[in-house]
């Protein structure tokens, strides 16, 4: 019993919605873009407490040795210790604009780092559907050379029926044989084809083993016709894709970047205030106690701060030109990068067709090829046609079988690229 349910755990199929899913919560490289957006969240919550006071506290202890003047204008010799404690805060009022700036550009930034992931996962995605189509392939190309195998053996054991009658030679029982074994080695290649694909994909989604890793085909596996053209899809993509998205929250953070560079030639003003009190104690003296000084001593203060720049080595107008060339050059990658999206999307869009019209002549290749073999066969059967005659007419037919498969995996893959484009998640 622990054997067979060891068995149903290894043969147990995963869904391609299941494959991602389970990638996506343990690839690495999602979990950097995860910690990229966590970084922006912080960045953000910086932003918008520069608004808030700023407080500090300070204390110090001082001693003091050797001849001091005194009250009556004469010297002596004596040894003076001298306790302080404040408080001060810092209010912000008008920084040009600055803060205001930082925290709409900490928001584009979150923005732009959460299309990011949106973007990591969406790769991922269309990565391990490749993978899982891969598998797919493989798994039904066991099943053709299973195919192959059997109607090999049907015929390797009549004509050992025919040759235990004397009706036919020994050559033709080791032809049907050899045709046997060759069948028995071709289904143990795409046996291990399999394994190998499996592995890729196990490796692909985080998978420690491909040992418990099965797929099944989805709902999908039947293609639907190439609609659109790749002016419509790109008009799409242009406005969904997390690519061009965050591209376009780069250029609007770097618009910010001159807004806030430009504050520098503004004047600042701050709110300030601050608490305080010390205590003194002089030997050979008379000193008033610790609580009476620091009561007598306290003191308040408050009072506005203005700052005006009038000249800072053109440090602000250098500022201003380096953003100014970043906001460029993130113009200049959005374009290119919707020069790239468009070419991908006409690429795909043309592969698409290509696929869909390779799959269609392939249906009816097989359908040509099957008919063919049934015939074949029964001229086989009625001796009117020889082993090699056979032969052939089934490896035409296994060889109609994978190009069918083949344009069939291809074209319902490059539907889910165009599907991807469209903004149609993977299932």
């Amino acid at each position: 019993m622990s054997l067979l349910s060891l068995t149903a755990v290894a043969q147990k199929p995963m869904t391609l919605r299941e494959c991602i899913d389970y990638a996506l919560n343990r690839n690495v490289q999602v979990k950097q873009s995860v910690l990229q957006r966590q970084q922006e969240e912080v960045n953000l919550s910086t932003a918008k407490n520069a608004r808030l006071p700023e407080v500090s506290g300070g204390a110090n202890q001082g001693f003091s040795f050797g001849r001091g003047l005194t009250a009556q204008n004469t010297y002596v010799s004596r040894n003076t210790a001298s306790t302080g404690v404040s408080v001060s805060a810092s209010l912000p009022l008008f920084t040009g604009f600055r803060i205001p700036n930082q925290k709409k550009q900490a928001e584009l930034n979150l923005q732009a780092a959460t299309a990011d992931l949106e973007k990591v996962r969406e790769d991922l995605s269309v990565q391990i559907a490749q993978a899982y189509l891969q598998a797919l392939y493989q798994k039904e190309m066991i099943n053709v050379a299973k195919e192959q195998l059997s109607l090999s053996r049907i015929q390797y054991e009549r004509i050992q029926r025919v040759y235990e009658a004397q009706k036919a030679s020994g050559l033709a029982v080791n032809e049907a044989k050899n045709t046997v074994a060759q069948d028995e080695l071709a289904l143990v290649q795409n046996e291990n084809n399999y394994k190998l694909a499996l592995l890729d994909l196990s490796q692909l989604i985080e998978m420690s083993t491909p040992d418990s890793l099965d797929v099944i085909a989805p709902a999908m596996m039947q293609p639907q016709p190439v609609g659109g053209n790749p002016e419509a899809i790109f008009e799409e993509a242009v406005m969904s894709k997390p690519a061009i998205r965050a591209q376009k929250l780069r250029i609007e953070s770097a618009q910010k970047s001159i807004d806030i560079a430009r504050a520098g030639y503004w004047p600042t003003l701050s709110l300030n205030g601050g608490l305080g009190s010390s205590y003194y104690h002089v030997n050979g003296g008379t000193n008033p106690a610790f609580g009476r000084q620091f009561k007598d001593n306290f003191n308040k203060s408050i009072g506005i701060s203005l700052s005006i720049p009038i000249f800072d080595h053109f440090q602000t107008r250098n500022s201003i030109r380096l953003a100014k060339i970043n906001y460029e050059g993130q113009r200049v990658q959005l374009d290119l990068a919707q020069k790239n999206l468009y070419k991908e999307i006409q690429t795909a869009w043309y592969n698409a067709v290509a696929a869909q019209k390779k799959y269609e002549a392939s249906r009816s290749a097989e359908e040509v090829a099957h008919e063919s073999f049934v015939m074949m066969t029964k001229k086989f059967e009625y001796g009117k046609a020889n082993a090699t005659e056979y032969n052939e007419q089934k490896t035409k037919y296994a060889n109609a079988q994978t190009n069918r498969i083949n344009a069939q995996y291809e074209y319902v893959f490059r539907n889910i690229i165009l599907d991807f484009y469209k903004g149609t998640p993977i299932q």
